[in-house]
């Protein structure tokens, strides 16, 4: 059967003015040249997957190819009617002007003319919809651009559906259906990069005749079933699914513009249709007008509360501020550790989901954590309890010290002999929090584990390498402060041996699960204790390799760092949708208003893991640790990308 074609007239690449814009949509210059632009489909496609819960689609690929049009046809006469048409639809049968409207959306009108502009400059474009073919609602308003970021040969990825927007599952008679019948019926579009050139056959009847169109390439199309076949439309009745409203304890530090994480739940909040109510003390970033939109309502808190930890009293006064505020709430949530365990509480006197208080407590508390491990740990104040400690038990050094709550890896320093700890204890008193733990160090390597977990379910597991720290080399004569364990490379996903990859995801999540969780996302830090592999330099390249000694008489067995009972920080979360095509602050929101639908389907991965190998680096700042200050250099990563914009197209979000 032919394909269906359609002749888009309209104003021309960037010829859409300022001064020309309407209240509903874009207006047209009036003299300008017009352009015309082919665009046929033919027959649909339907993918399904495998897994129980995937949901179908029908696709449907467009090509546009530029027309060699007269404008004085009879088919353009259309363009201004009235100001809000700027496009002039032409097929076999009728002539129509469309507007905004008649695509379905903003989003979806916005595409298309992506699609216009693409092809009046290189000729000719493919791009490709995407249509549910199951009754339901969209699991999150993004989720297409979300599971096809990177994808092969993509050049855009536009969602044009609401959150919580329902989709009657019905396919599309594409024989009989119109364009704007197509994109009305899309949850997304993909406009795919310029294909390698075509002959052409000639000219007839004034128009570019293309012997052979482009075709979508098969790389992209195994890339789209690798990315799309997962729940992303849930089953649901056909009536408006209800908004959920949710309580965020504390915010990020810096502002979302600066790269904080609340960035993050913002977007997830704002494409799952849940709206935020934050807790916060006042005079923050967040009171600035230009991020009010982003929630609800803003509840100020006493400054006094922002201790660590929490005095007992502060559950309560979180209480009376939810309960003031007089609307339902279907969750509260913190993504701070000092607050995780008196959110708990909140959430229980609330009766909202949670998980045990004192779960978060021990995960938290890093000596408590030691001893729950079944280590030999000792807890002290200051540097005389720890060499006496030390001296009595006959410690055998390197031994690690760290505060018992702490951040960043701050305050973490490796003592080589007893002389070493009056300088570690110094540092540690610096930081926030006085009380630190001991223990022998473990110079085994060192992993971020992340799991998802769903009613004592393991939802997903991710593990990556974090690479050795200057702690890590113990250099004779290096200072307290350059022996530090701060992050320099974390590579997703780990080049660990499967038998120890499988080692750390079963004894971690048993741990997670001794530790009374039993849902929620659980950042870990951990090392491999008599690992078969080590971190060695190769071709002036740090990687691991077998060490080559005799076999330990016990296998490698985990050694427990820390347990961050939330999504992990920095920007790994984003590297970890790129990796694997999950957004972990978007599981979290879920979790915390008890979706589960939702958290089973955003955790699914893509079906062939892990589609490239994501680094995360991290500049240090090395300087003379007596000097104290404030840094206030021009920002380093654009320095960077601006020396060598080669690396440019290999950076996902700078630091």
């Amino acid at each position: 059967m032919a394909d269906n074609e359609v002749t888009i007239v309209w104003g021309g690449l960037g010829r859409l003015s300022e001064e020309n814009r309407a209240v509903k949509g874009f207006r047209v210059h009036a003299n300008i040249d017009q352009v015309a632009v082919g665009c046929s489909w033919g027959v649909s496609q339907i993918i399904r997957g495998n897994s129980a819960g995937d949901t179908a689609s029908q696709v449907i690929d467009l090509s546009f190819t530029v027309k060699q049009a007269s404008p004085s046809r009879a088919n353009l006469k259309a363009q201004h009617q009235h100001d809000e048409t700027i496009l002039s639809l032409t097929d076999d049968r009728v002539s129509q002007s469309a507007n905004i409207g008649a695509f379905g959306s903003q989003e979806a009108f916005q595409f298309l003319l992506s699609c216009l502009r693409a092809t009046e400059s290189s000729g000719n474009r493919l791009a490709r919809l995407v249509i549910p073919l199951q009754e339901g609602t969209i699991v999150r308003s993004d989720i297409i651009p979300l599971r096809l970021k990177d994808a092969f040969a993509v050049d855009q990825v536009a969602s044009f559906a609401a959150p919580l927007q329902f989709f009657t599952g019905h396919p599309v008679h594409v024989h009989t259906a119109s364009l704007p019948d197509l994109l009305r019926a899309s949850a997304g579009g993909i406009l795919l990069q310029q294909q390698q050139h075509h002959h052409h056959s000639g000219i007839r009847g004034g128009e570019l005749i293309i012997k052979n169109k482009p075709r979508v390439p098969q790389a992209f199309k195994a890339d789209f079933e690798n990315k799309m076949l997962t729940p992303w439309i849930i089953k649901s009745p056909p009536r408006p699914a209800a908004r959920k409203r949710l309580v965020v304890v504390g915010c990020s530090a810096r502002e979302p513009s600066a790269g904080g994480w609340m960035a993050y739940v913002f977007s997830a909040a704002q494409a799952l249709g849940i709206d935020l109510v934050i807790v916060e003390r006042p005079g923050g970033w967040f009171e600035h007008p230009e991020f009010s939109h982003l929630y609800e309502s803003l509840l100020p808190a006493d400054g006094s509360w922002w201790s660590n930890p929490p005095g007992d009293d502060v559950a309560g006064h979180i209480v009376d501020l939810v309960r003031a505020y007089g609307k339902r709430v279907d969750g509260i949530v913190a993504f701070l550790e000092p607050f995780l365990a008196t959110v708990s509480r909140v959430a229980s006197q609330l009766g909202l989901p949670c998980q045990p208080a004192a779960s978060y407590e021990t995960a938290t508390d890093k000596y408590a954590l030691g001893v729950f491990e079944g280590r030999a740990a000792f807890c002290g104040a200051t540097a005389e309890e720890a060499q006496r400690y030390a001296s009595q038990e006959s410690l055998a050094f390197p031994l690690i010290l760290k505060p018992r709550l702490g951040l960043n890896s701050e305050g973490v320093v490796r003592v080589d002999d007893a002389a070493g700890i009056r300088p570690a204890v110094d540092m540690i008193q610096k930081t926030f929090f006085k009380s630190f733990t001991m223990e022998r160090y473990c110079g085994g390597p060192e992993v971020d584990v992340n799991v998802v977990l769903l009613d004592g379910e393991i939802l997903f597991c991710e593990i990556a390498d974090d690479f050795p720290k200057p702690g890590d080399c113990g250099e004779r004569g290096a200072s307290t402060a350059q022996g530090n364990f701060l992050e320099t490379y974390i590579v997703y996903p780990s080049a660990l041996p499967p038998a120890e990859l499988e080692m750390l995801r079963d004894s971690i999540s048993g741990t997670i699960k001794r530790l009374g969780f039993s849902s929620g996302i659980m950042h870990v830090e951990a090392r491999v204790d008599r690992s078969s592999v080590e971190y060695r330099s190769c071709r002036g390249m740090i990687e691991l390799a077998p060490h080559g000694r005799e076999v330990a008489a016990e296998p490698p067995t985990p050694w427990v760092l820390e347990i961050n009972p939330r999504p992990p920080g920095l920007t790994a979360s984003r590297i970890i949708e790129s990796v694997y095509g999950i957004d972990y602050f978007g599981v979290a929101l879920a979790l915390a208003v008890d979706d589960k639908d939702r958290v089973k389907a955003l955790s699914r991965p893509f079906l062939n893991g892990a589609q490239y190998t994501g680094v995360m680096a991290l500049i240090r700042a090395e300087f003379n640790e007596t000097c104290e200050g404030i840094f206030d250099s021009d920002d380093i990563c654009e320095e960077l990308l601006t020396r060598r914009p080669d690396l440019a197209q290999h950076s996902d979000q700078p630091l």
